[in-house]
């Protein structure tokens, strides 16, 4: 075999080697177990439908309109947004982080995305060990659960105007 012969196999060995190892499968990502507090729809049907028929009824009949009483976010934003708070939260020293959903409603002013809309914003919460004042010579702590003033909130996503149904 003459040195260009050589030459050409080895190469060829070299790519059939590379296409082999990059068809390797990546192993999956385990299964997420589904969190304990999903509910099912026919139960959000009737929690739907008990917001309807008591408080819905009556703030669309004082405000005259057809208010809003779903959002819509973005669940990549929603992420951008939670890996912001973990990041804004541990460097300020907080763990057990949560959010906490808040009510409001645009003023009528025209500036607002909705004047005299409902919205919904989030609040990052998270806990904060602090010591508590004391002789024993064996460190006591107390953990407060609050909102985290220091992250801002989250607003904005888009509201349904008509409302959707749950079903």
């Amino acid at each position: 075999m003459n040195t260009k012969s050589i030459q050409r196999l080895a190469f060829f060995l070299a790519i059939m080697a590379f296409s082999f190892q990059s068809c390797e499968e990546k192993p999956k990502p385990p299964k997420i177990k589904a969190p304990k507090q999903i509910i099912d729809y026919e139960y959000a049907k009737e929690l739907e439908d008990e917001y309807k028929n008591t408080r819905s009824a009556i703030i669309n009949k004082h405000l005259g309109i057809e208010d809003t009483r779903e959002f819509w976010f973005d669940l990549e934003e929603l992420k951008k947004y939670i890996a912001y708070v973990e990041q804004e939260a541990d460097s300020l020293g907080y763990t057990r982080l949560g959010i906490r959903i808040y009510n409001g409603a645009y003023p009528k002013e025209k500036r607002f995305h909705d004047p005299g809309y409902s919205t919904v914003f989030l609040v990052p919460t998270g806990n904060k060990t602090k010591s508590k004042a004391s002789f024993s010579p064996i460190s006591s702590t107390f953990v407060i659960n609050d909102n985290i003033h220091e992250i801002p909130a989250y607003n904005y996503g888009h509201a349904g105007k008509p409302p959707k149904n749950v079903n």
